[in-house]
């Protein structure tokens, strides 16, 4: 084999791992931010940025010249020789987010994290007491052939690698073939490295591993988000569709159909608003369908306002609404007060003999959250029995789902037998300026 000279070696070196550093420092800048909702992604990140400083400081390093001893090198080659056992950790921690995450339960131990940082935290200061002392110089790389002291210096890896495969190996089936063979790429790279690197001349081999294997795994996990949001998508949009094929009953179309239907016996005029009303609710009703941002609780009043009028018609003085609105400019998801109001009619004052009142109040809170009250003194129900406010089974489920997802909001509901029933959103200061 042809012997490189030095100067070759140190070229070869800034050029392979300015090239790396580029790669990552491209993908960090153009990731995603709504990927890093979960916590699986954000230790994914976290491993991208570490192999970048890392990368790049023993790019520095090298830049500077490997054979210098002064304060910048022992600084750059420290925090090299830190970040690339950071990145083990960082490993082995989204291995096992993942699995727990598929597993739907905690199934890694503890223990095993514990394991890998101390194993870590060793191998990382033996690593930096090698640039102090010439006798362990060769602890992270030999200057050629194998040796015990290089032997001794990867122990540390060796051991973070075997725990990886075990995870892996152990929860290959949570984690499904595809999601396995890719996060296999780190340990079977970073080995062959390890093997192969004495006998490299001093050419850097973990490094650029490092990256050959975040980039199998980034295309793994960039695919495996972009079809678990399309997913939360769907869901979303399926939400939705419940939640509108829910407001147009066919038993809620035919009793304002048929009551349009009289009053243009009784009263034009009347009748004539009352089909200008239900016109503008139903298309608000299929707009709502496409909506996917939040709303201003000003189009949401406006909802409640035409289904209030609708409802009037047919329940005439038995339907009493009060509004006491004193705040309305902040954000909500579309369809989440109206449905409350529906229940109140339907099974409060609509169940009740001599009807009763919906009273519908919002105020902005202290904090600079807001709240949102549908009051009624309908026929009320057993707070334990929340069927008899949610006949369908998950309407308030979902109600609560989607504030929480969306604003962190919360929904809370009191009611008793004849005392009526009062449901209160709160929004939370955070999903004001959204």
């Amino acid at each position: 084999m042809m012997e490189l000279s030095p100067l070759t070696v140190r070229a070869i070196n800034i050029a392979v791992l300015s090239f790396c550093s580029l790669i990552l420092l491209v993908i960090l800048l153009s990731y995603p931010r709504f990927k890093l909702k979960n916590r699986a992604s954000g230790i994914f990140y976290a491993k991208m940025l570490v192999s970048a400083y890392m990368i790049v400081c023993y790019d520095v390093s090298f830049i500077h010249g490997p054979e210098k001893t002064d304060a910048l090198n022992v600084i750059m080659r420290s925090l090299a020789y830190v970040g690339i056992y950071a990145v083990y950790v960082l490993y082995i921690l989204y291995i096992s987010e993942q699995v727990n995450r598929f597993g739907r339960r905690k199934v890694v131990p503890d223990s095993v994290l514990y394991v890998s940082v101390s194993v870590g935290v060793v191998g990382a200061l033996l690593w930096i007491l090698s640039l102090f002392s010439p006798a362990l110089s060769e602890l992270s790389a030999p200057q050629s052939g194998f040796n015990n002291k290089y032997f001794i210096g990867q122990l540390g890896g060796i051991i973070l690698i075997i725990i990886s495969l075990f995870l892996l190996l152990r929860y290959r089936r949570t984690l499904g073939h595809r999601e396995t063979m890719a996060l296999l790429s780190m340990p079977v790279l970073m080995g062959i490295a390890t093997i192969c690197e004495p006998v490299a001349q001093g050419i850097e081999l973990r490094y650029p591993a490092a990256v050959v294997e975040f980039l199998i795994v980034y295309t793994q996990h960039h695919m495996e988000l972009e079809v678990r949001h399309e997913r939360e998508e769907a869901e979303g949009l399926q939400k939705r569709l419940n939640i509108t094929a829910g407001r147009m009953k066919s038993h809620f179309i035919y009793n304002v159909l048929t009551t349009i239907y009289y009053l243009c016996e009784t009263n034009s005029e009347e009748a004539q608003s009352a089909v200008k009303v239900f016109s503008d609710y139903m298309k608000s009703t299929l707009e709502a369908v496409e909506k996917q941002e939040l709303v201003r609780f000003s189009w949401e009043l406006e909802e409640i306002k035409n289904y209030l009028m609708l409802e009037k018609i047919r329940f005439g003085d038995k339907l009493n609404v009060e509004y006491d609105v004193e705040y309305e400019d902040f954000l909500i998801p579309p369809l989440t007060v109206q449905p409350l109001v529906e229940n109140a009619v339907i099974h409060g004052i609509g169940s009740k003999t001599e009807g009763g009142t919906i009273r519908i109040t919002s105020r902005k809170l202290s904090d600079d959250g807001a709240q949102i009250r549908v009051k009624d003194n309908g026929i009320g129900f057993d707070i334990k029995d929340i069927s008899a406010m949610d006949p369908d089974e998950g309407d308030i489920a979902n109600l609560r789902d989607r504030l929480m997802e969306d604003v962190g909001g919360e929904l809370t509901i009191t009611s008793s037998p004849d005392k009526g029933t009062t449901s209160i959103i709160t929004i939370r200061p955070n999903a004001m300026s959204r």
